[in-house]
């Protein structure tokens, strides 16, 4: 969706307003969808597994009608309520391999790093088979992976009876404060990524690196952060999120400063393998914790909180405010402010700490 979705909106002739407006309501289904599904699965005390393959087979369904023919209103409602089911699908999904991880069935991070790999092989394919006229194809081929991912949650097993097995101690309200600080927490790292999420690619283009060495700076990137996944993901999961949170976002104040103040080749490569620390090791220790923090009958909408406040709002806010920084004062000042939200994201550190100590 992220790298080929735009470049189809462009090719069915839309204006570029227009195709902000489709990306906007796309990723607007982020900050709804998470938090949406974890409510309507704990009111109605549905099978989280069942949930998933209904959330995943409507998407491929709604994928598959993202055509112009219907015209531009039809399909922005059919982008947005496609957007509502694909976007709940990975949240699920976490709390699964959650429940998985902790009856030791398999490390959490060694599941999770399959969606790295998949991102990886999804943007090199499709770079290869959706160009020039190609790029008609994308609904087509976006609903054969979602049909794909239908099938893949049929195996999954009925995780109730470790549910109940596994489920953590009742929370008390300090707790629940540690949970509202880390959702505080996240929303400030994943603002923190605006600058880089929105215009890294732009930013180094104007530093005179060519598209294939930007799409290996991306690529850099993730194999870090499949990596830490792979061998590291149990001992973050069990640290202090207070210090593990403390590394990752003081590592990731200084890459946005790094990418503010150079452009040098050594400089980017080394600033790339940051990514371990400011999305990887961040997300597995924040997903471990949410679980722990969270009351056991608010394990679902929890993760789904975490969803929407980080990768959606977060994300969002930070994009948006990034684009008007680049706007009026440049890439430098953007990836300079990004520097301050993630210092802020320290300073919430310290909310976390205090609720903690007070348990």
């Amino acid at each position: 969706m992220l790298p080929y979705f735009p470049v189809y909106l462009k090719d069915l002739g839309l204006t570029t307003v227009w195709v902000g407006i489709f990306i906007g309501a796309l990723t607007a289904t982020k900050v709804i969808a998470p938090p949406l599904a974890g409510l309507l699965l704990e009111h109605h005390n549905t099978n989280t597994r069942t949930f998933l393959l209904i959330s995943a087979s409507l998407a491929a369904c709604f994928s598959a009608l993202l055509i112009p023919d219907l015209g531009l209103l039809w399909m922005l409602t059919v982008v947005i309520v496609f957007g509502l089911f694909w976007a709940a699908i990975l949240p699920l999904t976490d709390g699964l391999s959650l429940m998985v991880s902790e009856v030791s069935i398999m490390s959490y991070g060694r599941l999770r790093v399959w969606g790295s790999i998949g991102f990886v092989l999804a943007s090199f394919f499709g770079g290869l088979w959706l160009v020039g006229d190609n790029i008609s194809l994308f609904p087509w081929i976006l609903t054969a992976l979602l049909i794909l991912t239908t099938l893949s949650a049929l195996g999954f097993p009925d995780l109730s009876s470790f549910n109940q097995q596994e489920s953590p101690k009742a929370t008390s309200h300090t707790n629940q404060k540690a949970l509202v600080w880390l959702l505080v927490i996240s929303f400030c790292m994943q603002a923190s990524h605006g600058a880089y999420y929105g215009f890294f690619s732009l930013h180094m283009l104007d530093a005179g690196y060519s598209g294939g060495e930007i799409g290996l700076f991306w690529v850099l990137g993730v194999l870090a952060e499949i990596v830490l996944m792979w061998y590291w993901s149990k001992p973050i999961q069990k640290a202090s999120p207070v210090l593990i949170f403390t590394v990752c976002l003081a590592l990731a104040s200084l890459r946005w400063f790094g990418l503010a103040i150079t452009t040098s080749l050594i400089a980017i490569i080394l600033l790339q393998l940051l990514h371990a620390a400011s999305f990887a090791a961040f997300h597995l220790s924040a997903v471990a914790w949410v679980r722990k923090f969270a009351q056991p009958h608010k394990q679902t909408s929890a993760q789904g909180w975490y969803s929407s406040i980080g990768f959606g709002l977060g994300s969002t806010l930070g994009i948006i405010l990034c684009g008007w920084i680049v706007e009026s004062k440049g890439y430098q000042s953007a990836f300079l402010a990004c520097t301050w939200i993630a210092i802020l994201g320290l300073l919430a550190v310290v909310g976390l700490r205090q609720a903690r100590r007070s348990t």
